[in-house]
């Protein structure tokens, strides 16, 4: 809001900057006083208390000694004793200065008399003298001298801005400035959900998510995640100032109403009868809340609500635990009886959760169980205070059975694997009767997976080598200890394994069936046999669809592995032929499909989001192969550091085939001009394919090597790229290794027709940076048309590829291709430039990363700095982070 919105002299006498509790009108009328500082005005600023006492209040460069008087008895009623006053205080402000402003904050509790004799000055301020006054105004209701505000306005005598609620891109604005990164959909939609806009209730959305651990920072970007511990928002904000200060009564029931809003028409009687008052009692007091904003009731009293939810979470924090619970369970009694309604049954069920043994623990159990077995669109903190509860009533072994049973997934879900471990533990050691053979599979899968994950890799072992095993058949034995070699990354055990012992598990549970196949499809693709895929895919294995929790079975598996060999058409087929739209697959798979497709900035969002909230950890076996695709998009963009960030923390969670992050981090050192440190990389990786029998991301190994020897101009490095290349497509003739291996060929050979062959196939793939770097080598080995470059630079157009547009402008500058768009490409130039500077890249980096010399870098640099007006490298990477550049 402009500091100044009123000019001295012009407009109404009297001035007003209006809004509910917490929108700002304080600092604002501070702001305002301070630029009048500035101007030259003398500033008093005053600020009236709710018993109407006006106390004098400094702010660098205000003025002091001038006061309002204390009480000007019989004003309201008498217009001289209120005229009389009122020239006595314009003589008073306008004495000793040319131009003088009065500032009157929390001006609501300026009483009946005071209110009089501003009436009354309001038509003699005039010229060089103002007044300013913050009033309070709800949203709802009204409030002490909305009469007097009315009058005024009706008489032409007040001016008022209104303090609007923060948009969404002012709400994103803080939440950056805070967070120190750009916030993620869903972290922005439930801040604004908590606080409404009104800027001390945001501040305190975002304290209240950052101190329960909801909110995550991954590669510049701040995501909404599960909480990792419990935390209440604060009662020390301005809106539980407002509650205390009405007193005792109204805390009551204001602590009440954040229980039983609700229950709508029927809340104000369950709110009297917990707190044994009358209605008309109970009644007094809601009105007294609404007056102060806290409330807000319509549809003929039929609907209660918080204007701001966060102000309801915090008044149940500050309940004890014993008034909770009855008042939980009163309610529910209620319900139960007839005699109340609620709309909302994930709050009636948190009642029932919260109530207990207080209310009939059999009805209770009978209205929880329901709840677990369908958690999808109820908040985390619910489902668990529901899980706790359900375990604490459950009267049989079948009914803890199926609440630890959700209680194993949901840990695994949420990324609390040790919970998850140990739950599952208990059900597969003390309750394996009452597990289905799929769901005693499923259990130890969780198990297994929750192994992993804490790092007891140990136990581990003792299981893939059968020193450890729980109760069930042989299949399921058999199955789970495939598992345990897949998660050790001992992919060539677990295929041998499941080979040596298929007609055992074929043959054992359904459950032991499909995990078992669909390991099998994993664990040959990554050994290079690619015949357990084709079979299953055949056969229609795929379109099985398991729960939410089963990690092996399911289209996620199937479209996991057609993506690790980059095989996003026969994926996006799968999905279509099965009607399964791609939002059920996990966030990595999602990830990587989007960066298939060239939608960089989607695949960006999902990866992050996927490792901000540890909801894929453990599940998607190809991680390793989706952060190369998601590496190689930020490569192109030009988000070196961001790439490199992110590497550093996938590598911390030790995902399935890691050692494929050396072809991402090969990527970022090639656009670095480090070469020598990108093919020690790349070597590596293929080693470490060789000592583990495997050969899941050679073809793309190979093809790096490939480039690097082709840039060098190493003909035999060349050759010997190719041989490897076409050793690899005699195993597994993946669409992306015959491709590759087709334009190895064509620049080794300057072979037309191998050229011809490879545009033909990699068009066929569908992806458009491989389709584009393609044909930029086999332009520069002249084995095809010039022309190709313009056309793949239309293509980079929407991908906001502005590191590959780049080289790209250079490739047509060598070959008299003409680049168009010249504005366009010195904005693009210019926005690439302060990009990789924002990283905190040298000048000798920039200039290895856009191909052109440190003299050049520094020239650029300079012409950046002085169009823009940023002093820094520090203020670029802000401005980048803010959206301003």
């Amino acid at each position: 809001m402009d500091p100044t919105p009123f000019a001295l002299g012009a407009g109404k006498p009297l001035k007003a900057v209006t809004g509910p509790t917490g929108i700002g009108r304080t600092t604002i009328l501070t702001r305002m006083g301070e630029e009048y500082v500035r101007q030259g005005v003398r500033v008093y600023l005053i600020r009236f208390t709710r018993d109407g006492d006006a106390v004098p209040v400094g702010f660098p460069g205000s003025s002091t000694g001038w006061s309002l008087p204390g009480s000007v008895p019989g004003a309201r009623n008498d217009p001289a004793i209120a005229h009389r006053a009122a020239v006595a205080i314009a003589a008073s402000l306008v004495r000793g200065a040319d131009r003088t402003v009065a500032l009157l904050d929390d001006a609501q509790w300026m009483g009946e008399d005071l209110q009089a004799v501003f009436g009354a000055l309001a038509r003699r301020l005039s010229g060089p003298v103002g007044c300013v006054a913050a009033i309070r105004t709800p949203s709802y209701g009204t409030v002490p001298g909305a009469d007097w505000i009315r009058r005024l306005r009706e008489d032409g005598l007040l001016e008022t801005v209104r303090v609007r609620p923060m948009d969404a891109a002012a709400v994103a604005r803080l939440l950056t400035a805070i967070t120190k990164a750009r916030p993620d959909s869903a972290l922005l939609a439930e801040v604004i959900r908590l606080g409404r806009g009104v800027p001390a209730a945001v501040r305190d959305a975002v304290d209240f998510l950052r101190r329960n651990g909801s909110v995550r920072t991954v590669g510049g970007t701040a995501f909404l995640a599960v909480p990792t511990k419990p935390a209440t928002p604060s009662v020390e904000n301005e809106f539980a100032r407002v509650v205390r200060g009405l007193g005792e009564p109204a805390q009551a029931v204001a602590r009440a109403m954040a229980l039983l809003a609700p229950f709508g028409a029927d809340a104000p009687r369950l709110v009297a009868e917990a707190l044994g008052r009358t209605i008309d009692e109970t009644s007094a007091v809601l009105h007294q809340l609404r007056q102060e904003g806290i409330l807000h009731c319509s549809d003929g009293g039929r609907t209660w609500r918080f204007p701001i939810p966060l102000v309801a979470d915090a008044l149940t924090a500050a309940m004890g635990p014993f008034e909770r619970r009855q008042l939980a369970a009163q309610a529910v009694r209620a319900v139960w009886d007839g005699e109340a309604q609620c709309a909302d049954l994930g709050h009636l069920t948190d009642l029932v959760a919260d109530a207990g043994r207080m209310v009939d623990a059999r009805h209770a159990l009978d209205v929880l169980l329901p709840r677990l077995t369908e958690p999808a669109g109820y908040s985390a903190a619910s489902v668990s205070r529901w899980l706790g509860m359900a375990l604490e009533l459950a009267e049989d072994r079948r009914e803890r059975t199926i609440v630890l049973r959700r209680l194993v997934a949901t840990g695994a879900e949420q990324g609390d694997h040790r919970r998850a471990f140990s739950v599952a533990q208990f059900l597969l050691t003390e309750l394996a009767d009452q597990l289905s053979p799929a769901a005693a599979q499923e259990v130890q899968a969780t198990t297994v997976r929750s192994l992993k994950n804490i790092g007891d890799l140990e136990v581990l072992h003792d299981i893939a080598e059968f020193r450890r095993r729980w109760p069930g058949d042989n299949a399921q034995a058999l199955v789970t200890r495939a598992y345990a070699y897949a998660q050790l990354d001992e992919w060539r055990a677990a295929r041998d394994l499941l080979a040596d012992t298929e007609a055992q598990w074929q043959h054992g549970s359904s459950a032991a069936a499909r995990y078992g196949a669909a390991l099998q499809v994993l664990a040959g693709l990554w050994t290079g046999d690619h015949e357990p895929l084709e079979r299953s895919l055949a056969s229609g294995e795929h379109t099985r669809l398991g729960s939410d929790f089963e990690c092996l079975t399911g289209m996620d598996t199937y479209v996991a592995a057609l993506l690790s060999i980059g095989d996003s058409v026969r994926a996006e087929k799968l999905l279509v032929d099965a009607n399964v739209p791609a939002t059920r697959l996990r966030l990595g798979n999602q990830a990587a499909l989007a960066a298939l497709r060239g939608s960089s900035a989607e695949a960006l969002t999902l990866a992050k989001r996927s490792l901000a909230t540890g909801a894929d950890q453990g599940y998607v076996t190809n991680s390793a192969a989706m952060w190369v695709l998601v590496v190689t998009t930020l490569v192109m963009q030009g988000n070196l550091t961001m790439a490199r960030d992110i590497l550093a923390t996938v590598r911390e969670s030790a995902p399935p085939l890691a050692h494929l992050l050396d072809i991402a981090e090969a990527m970022i050192e090639n656009a670095l001009g480090r070469e020598d440190l990108a093919a020690e990389k790349l070597t590596a990786c293929l080693a470490a394919e060789a000592e583990q029998g495997l050969l899941i991301g050679s073809d793309d190994c190979w093809l790096q090597l490939a480039g690097i020897a082709f840039i060098g101009g190493d003909e035999e490095e060349l050759r010997r790229c190719l041989a490897g290349l076409d050793k690899v497509v005699q195993v597994m003739p993946t669409s992306r290794a015959v491709a590759g291996a087709r334009l190895v060929r064509a620049i080794a050979y300057r072979d037309r027709e191998a050229a011809a062959e490879c545009l033909r196939l990699f068009r066929e793939r569908g992806h458009p940076l491989e389709l584009v770097t393609a044909a930029a080598w086999l332009v520069r080995a002249g084995v095809a048309d010039p022309a190709l470059l313009r056309e793949g630079y239309e293509t980079l157009g929407g991908l906001d590829a502005l590191l590959l547009r780049s080289w790209l402008r250079s490739a047509m500058r060598d070959h008299d291709v003409a680049v168009p768009g010249r504005k366009e490409t010195l904005a693009e130039n210019e926005r690439l430039l302060a990009l990789l500077a924002a990283d905190g890249l040298t000048n000798k980096q920039l200039a290895a990363a856009l191909r052109t010399s440190e003299k050049s870098v520094e020239s650029r640099l300079s012409r950046l700095f002085a169009r823009t007006g940023y002093r820094s490298r520090i203020e670029l990477s802000t401005a980048i982070l803010t959206g301003e550049l």
